[in-house]
């Protein structure tokens, strides 16, 4: 009598004690997939899928899908952090490119350490994205994520734009498939001696195609490193100095991804006694400087990792290191829990180790901003420690 009228489906997420809406959808599979993925995403307690069906001018509003999240103790089914700094990708070019996978990196981070797996080799190896695939939500979160992020800063569909990370991510991994069914008639990769590896992917691909099979090669060949600081030896071994730019960038992005890692840093840093010296390694080592004696010595590869670095043959490694730096000086932590009272005086001494011979302040503006935050938290500590709560107050307002 009225029509079947029309159907749309709404997911919906609770955040802190608010629902909020996450998107809108025309078809109910795309919608409950959607709201399971949520469940997986940090933050979200709950989330839901509402039916509205208008007939007639009648609107008639029906849950047909209401869980709470059920928190696992197992690190690897969880998101890592955030899709801050996410790249509009359009290509999967787009979606293997550096930025991408810092993000990957961040956000897959408890799984990819789980694994001992970098995001280029995660984005070039259909095994390793297949068992990420059976984690269940873990991957549908981390593309509704960057779809959030998206939207928010582009003002994009959330729905569409998860839609065509799907598809972007399904055609990248479609071409790590193919590579494995056609494995054994692929060139053959040879760590000794990379300019023959490229002429034999130039004979089988061509100039386009010689990046992702060369990653996909060298993917194949990280699979005997074990862990990620054995496979940061086998990528070093291969960026000696006979090695062509092109060859270096490469090697630099997985580099890059290695570094991504907060516990194989840590490993590498070896026993510091405190974050400040710990801190002040890293940073003594970018500059290329001669070790502290009194810090305790870092692994070679890591310092092998920062004289790349410094030397402007590994910049995507430096970009991640130096951000590294940059989040450690932003968070709460204190820089020697030890002695709480010495932070203002260890955050001016960092400063200074942060500075090169040209005075300038290893990571710009970012990094000067990250101490003077570092150096506001301190001072509003001691003035609500002497009682002075409303003047620390103001501090935060200026």
């Amino acid at each position: 009598m009225f029509g079947t009228g029309s159907i749309s489906f709404e997911v919906q997420s609770r955040r802190e004690g608010r629902w909020l809406i996450e998107g809108a959808y025309t078809d109910q599979e795309s919608a409950l997939s959607a709201a399971r993925s949520q469940l997986a995403a940090p933050g979200v307690d709950e989330a839901k899928v509402v039916k509205f069906r208008t007939v007639a001018g009648l609107s008639l509003e029906t849950v047909i899908l209401h869980k709470t999240a059920v928190r696992s103790q197992h690190k690897g089914l969880t998101l890592g952090g955030t899709a801050e700094g996410a790249p509009l990708c359009r290509e999967p070019d787009d979606l293997r490119s550096f930025e991408s996978r810092v993000v990957i990196g961040r956000l897959l981070r408890p799984y990819l350490d789980a694994q001992r797996v970098t995001p280029t080799e995660l984005l070039h190896s259909w095994p390793l994205f297949r068992r990420l695939d059976e984690q269940g939500a873990l991957l549908g979160a981390a593309i509704h994520a960057i779809a959030r992020h998206h939207a928010d800063l582009h003002g994009v569909s959330h729905a569409a734009r998860a839609r065509e990370l799907r598809q972007l991510v399904e055609a990248v991994t479609g071409a790590a498939r193919d590579a494995l069914a056609e494995r054994r008639r692929l060139p053959r990769f040879d760590a000794d001696d990379l300019p023959a590896t490229s002429r034999r992917i130039f004979e089988a691909v061509g100039e386009a195609g010689h990046d992702a099979l060369f990653l996909t090669l060298l993917s194949q060949h990280l699979e005997s490193g074990g862990p990620l600081a054995g496979k940061l030896d086998l990528l070093l071994a291969m960026m000696g100095d006979g090695a062509v730019p092109r060859h270096l960038a490469l090697l630099d992005g997985v580099v890059a991804d290695v570094m991504g890692s907060a516990d194989t840093v840590k490993e590498l840093l070896g026993p510091q006694a405190s974050l400040h010296d710990g801190l002040c390694a890293l940073a003594d080592g970018l500059f290329d400087r001669d070790p502290d004696p009194a810090l305790a010595p870092m692994a070679a590869s890591l310092r092998r990792v920062c004289r790349l670095a410094f030397q402007g043959r590994a910049p995507q490694s430096r970009s991640v290191l130096v951000d590294r730096l940059r989040r450690s000086i932003a968070t709460d932590q204190p820089l020697d829990r030890r002695d709480a009272k010495a932070e203002g005086a260890l955050t001016r001494g960092l400063a200074d180790r942060l500075k090169g011979a040209d005075g300038l302040t290893l990571g710009g503006a970012g990094m000067e901003k990250a101490l003077e935050g570092r150096l506001l938290r301190h001072r509003q500590t001691v003035l609500r420690a002497q009682g002075m709560h409303d003047i620390a107050d103001r501090l935060s307002a200026r």
